[in-house]
Parts: structure tokens; sequence; C-alpha cells
């Protein structure tokens, strides 16, 4: 499960459980439409509670990187 928050200069996400291919293209999402918007874009990533993640996902996050 995912949670973002967005405030002007900062986007908090945070992993609880298990980040499956949904919360990343979730996250993706996010992060792309943040980009377009003028000035700086913070982003505070929390993995503390994440347990796993899918092999998808992983697979999604070199290509997006």
């Amino acid at each position: 499960m995912i949670t973002i928050k967005q405030t002007p200069n900062l986007l908090n996400v945070a992993i609880l459980g298990e980040f499956t291919l949904a919360d990343f293209k979730q996250f993706e999402e996010q992060v792309l439409y943040q980009l377009k918007s003028p000035g700086v874009v913070n982003l505070l990533f929390d993995l503390r509670d994440m347990i796993s993640y899918t092999v998808d996902v992983a697979w999604e996050e070199i290509k997006f990187f």
C-alpha cells in the first residue's frame, strides 16, 4: 500500500507492507506530474514500514531511472 501526501514543495510518499506495481504506477504518476510544475520538488520516500516488493516493481524502477 502507498500513501502520497502533497504540499507545495514536498511530495511525501510512504510504503506500507508490500510495494506493488499498482503502487509504483501511482508514485510514478505523481512524480511526473510534480516535475512539470515550476520550481523545486522535494521527495521524502519513507520505506520504514515496507515489508517487501514484487519483481515487476523492481523492473519498473530500473526502467524509470
